[in-house]
């Protein structure tokens, strides 16, 4: 465990979150292997067909991990106020919680597949493939939620490294069950789903057993279930969960929009996201570190060392997405070919698509660093509202320009690029003026007076 309430600020974030950032890009393979052996091994219609279920299957999970990220503020707080009791309480209480929700989201997923996929215009080339793999991942949806949960919570504690190993062990087994279940028993976009599956499994297990034999503060005693704390989960975790779930909901109409222009778009831009995702993780690793050291400092009473972290968190973020842009436009048509098999017809049209969305969309990688280091900033603060506010309004705003530059300038994909510095640039003006003003002030959780049900 880490207590965040002492010593260098600046080192103590940078330390936290390397082992966030390595478990971070550990878990952004999970999908880009499923990507890169489908777009090379099966074809780049079911590359296609992958990116489409992808997208709806984070939209049916945002609300799940949104809460996780909700409650593991309030328990990074407990954690800093030294109020044990009621950090016990607040993982029995959210884990009761998620595990029913997840029982019924993985019911409803697997009910709903094909209807979603209509609703999103998909292509009848990419369908059969996109709903087998959604259903399959939907079944074993209280996999992944398990893991984000012990994670989070682990990290809200102040351990980033454990779980980081877990993920190592659990992204190998993943890569080698994609091969296994694609090149030697040929089950294709099949074998893909089922690997990931297994793969998630097997790391919420660890994260189980890890936190039933080492962390005490986590380890469930007794199942309680807290109403007080529950309100006080839902107030923190439900902006979060709408923030991801809105954030979701705008990327699948990004996605219906998509498909209005072809399989080989939607297998271009696949490949661009995919490497995007991985690109932006390093400064969306650093806000969530960010969150766990103001939380304790705010639950300490240290709000002007909780302003310090923040101040040099932001200068690194930006210089650090600064240098990623600089060597995406060196790399990138090399890292998104990895994702396409050159023989394949289409082949060249497909990364013609990618390299130009991505060559737009990175030289504006300030702007997102700008973004979530207040964002981080504001959840680890206890100003859950508006830790949801400002990111839904830059995913609100590049939708609709989005919309507008397709309908109204007749551009075509490049749209959907330009749309996204858009929503950034705005988001993080709003941001600035908001800490300036001091409007996050006050929020914490530690300092409510809460009644303790028995």
């Amino acid at each position: 465990m880490r207590d965040f309430t002492s010593g260098s600020a600046t080192k103590q974030i940078l330390l936290f979150s390397l082992p966030m950032l390595i478990g971070n890009v550990f878990q952004q393979f999970y999908s880009m292997v499923d990507a890169i052996v489908v777009g090379n091994y099966v074809s780049p219609h079911a590359l296609a067909s992958v990116g489409v279920a992808m997208n709806v299957l984070q939209f049916m999970l945002a609300a799940l991990i949104g809460l996780t990220t909700g409650a593991s503020v309030i328990i990074s707080q407990f954690y800093g106020a030294k109020q044990l009791d009621r950090l016990a309480r607040t993982v029995s209480t959210s884990a009761m919680f998620l595990a029913g929700l997840s029982v019924l989201l993985a019911v409803l997923g697997v009910a709903l597949t094909p209807a979603i996929l209509r609703l999103l215009n998909t292509d009848p080339l990419l369908f059969d493939d996109a709903a087998l793999y959604l259903r399959i991942l939907m079944g074993g949806t209280v996999f992944p939620v398990f893991y984000n949960m012990y994670t989070a919570y682990l990290r809200a504690l102040g351990d980033s490294r454990n779980p980081l190993y877990i993920l190592i062990c659990c992204t190998v087994l993943n890569t080698g069950l994609d091969l296994l279940f694609v090149l030697v028993f040929r089950l294709g976009v099949l074998g893909v789903a089922v690997a990931t599956v297994i793969a998630q499994a097997v790391s919420a297990l660890l994260c189980w057993g890890y936190v039933h034999k080492r962390v005490a503060l986590l380890r469930i005693k007794k199942f309680v279930f807290d109403f007080a704390l529950f309100r006080a989960v839902l107030k923190y975790g439900f902006p979060a969960a709408l923030q991801l779930s809105l954030v979701s909901l705008a990327n699948l109409t990004i996605t219906r929009l998509i498909n209005s222009f072809g399989p080989d778009a939607m297998s271009g831009i696949t490949a661009a996201v995919k490497v995007d995702q991985l690109a932006i993780m390093p400064v969306s690793t650093f806000s969530l570190a960010l969150a766990s050291f103001v939380a304790q400092n705010m639950g300490a009473g240290q709000e002007a060392r909780a302003r310090k972290g923040f101040r040099s968190s932001l200068l690194f973020m930006v210089a650090l997405a600064v240098c990623i842009s600089g060597l995406l436009i060196l790399f990138g048509p090399q890292l998104i070919s990895l994702f396409l098999d050159k023989n394949e017809a289409g082949t060249a049209e497909i990364l013609e698509v990618g390299i130009n969305y991505l060559n737009i969309m990175v030289v504006f990688y300030f702007l997102f660093a700008f973004l979530f280091a207040f964002n981080g900033f504001f959840r680890g603060a206890g100003d859950a509202v508006i830790a949801m506010v400002f990111p839904v309004v830059s995913l609100t705003v590049r939708t609709v320009s989005a919309h507008m530059l397709v309908s109204w300038a007749g551009m075509r994909t490049e749209a959907l690029a330009w749309s996204i510095p858009i929503g950034w640039g705005l988001s993080s003006l709003a941001s600035f003026v908001y800490y300036r003003k001091r409007l996050w002030a006050g929020k914490t959780v530690s300092n409510e007076k809460l009644t303790i049900d028995n």
